[in-house]
């Protein structure tokens, strides 16, 4: 076959594979967003379910309570000779014992509910995550194969086509991590803010104007802290102020974190910014970004101390918490199959940068992540 020949058969079988790369792409994403909005269902079903089974319980419990006290009347009414007394005592306790069965009865089948709905958020978060991650894949394999085919016949990639996988890959991940956070955080927000003010109309249709503005209120913090969840999505997306330096980047990622989790966060820079270059420091900063976030959304932490000292030779970063701790290297191992990627993303964003990324941790011991980047010298 003509070279010519085999360069259009091999663009065709291209051509096709990527169209049907493309359909399971779109397929994936149709079913995620079904499966999100039913796990938007079964999360509204299980709340109300655990509402009702609460009201039931303290039911249950007064129903209890009373039925011991009507025995203790029975029982007086028994000793005194009192026929009448007694029946009506007996009539009363007999009565409260089917009100405490039926709360009874009813409170298991709502915790069986509870239960039921439990394990099918579980299984549907699941899903979810393995269609993000099958659809990452996707993407992935479809970009790569977009490529020309002109370096085919070495059977590797350029080192400009590695670095643009790799990135695209980091990205990939940051955008369903993104999206998952956005979905589960402040559009849940939205949402319930959205129910709540349905109930507010209830209770004013009903005239109850102190529950209605007590609705209202729960629903204004509702909305704002949405809102301020959206600010922290939006730098995370594009942190502002880097062109200054790291000061100005640095104090708003401090700010909204404190805010956010009530945390002490501090931070401290060395040397002068202006000896790194904006994409180099852009990428430093994700680093430092992602760090402070897990440790505070999976760390717990209560404290956190950032150092950025830059020389004539290295940049260096430390980021110190006293968090929760974790086993760094199950946690790597299980990034795939959880999608947590944010401790594989900062090791890859410091590959990208000819970077040294390390990460000190045990269980109960808090973290400490280390970054060390040469920097070019200048002539």
């Amino acid at each position: 076959m003509a070279p010519d020949d085999m360069a259009m058969r091999l663009k065709e079988i291209q051509d096709k594979v990527s169209e049907s790369l493309q359909y399971s792409i779109d397929s994936l994403v149709t079913l995620r967003e079904e499966e999100r909005e039913r796990l938007f269902e079964i999360r509204t079903r299980r709340e109300g379910v655990q509402k009702e089974l609460n009201e039931v319980i303290v039911a249950s419990e007064k129903a209890e309570a009373e039925y011991r006290r009507s025995r203790q009347v029975l029982l007086d009414a028994s000793r005194s000779g009192n026929e009448s007394r007694e029946k009506e005592a007996y009539e009363r306790a007999m009565n409260l014992m089917k009100i405490r069965g039926a709360f009874e009865e009813r409170e298991k089948h709502l915790a069986a509910q509870r239960d039921d709905l439990d394990r099918e958020e579980r299984r549907i978060e699941r899903l979810i995550a393995r269609s993000e991650e099958m659809g990452n894949r996707f993407r992935v394999v479809l970009n790569l194969l977009n490529f020309s085919i002109e370096d085919e016949g070495s059977g590797t990639l350029s080192p400009e086509q590695k670095e643009f996988s790799a990135g695209l890959l980091l990205a990939e991940r940051e955008s369903i991590s993104l999206s998952r956070e956005l979905h589960d955080g402040p559009i849940q927000k939205f949402s319930a803010a959205g129910l709540m003010i349905d109930l507010a109309g209830e209770f004013l249709s009903r005239g109850d104007f102190g529950k209605a503005k007590e609705e209202l209120a729960r629903t204004r913090s509702h909305i704002g802290d949405a809102l301020e969840e959206f600010r922290s999505f939006l730098f995370q997306l594009n942190p502002t102020g880097l062109k200054e330096g790291f000061d100005v980047a640095l104090s708003r990622l401090v700010a909204q974190t404190s805010s956010l989790s009530g945390a002490d966060v501090r931070y401290a820079v060395e040397g002068q910014s202006d000896l790194i270059s904006l994409p180099m420091r852009t990428t430093v900063f994700k680093i430092i970004q992602q760090a402070v976030v897990n440790a505070v959304k999976n760390g717990k932490a209560r404290r956190i101390r950032v150092l950025v000292s830059i020389g004539r030779e290295m940049l260096r970063v430390k980021i110190v918490d006293d968090g929760l701790g974790f086993d760094v290297e199950k946690v790597r191992s299980e990034a795939e199959e959880k999608g947590a990627w944010g401790l594989v993303n900062m090791e890859d964003r410091a590959a990208m940068i000819g970077g040294e990324f390390s990460v000190l941790s045990e269980p109960g011991k808090g973290a400490t992540v280390s970054l060390a980047v040469p920097l070019p010298v200048k002539r």
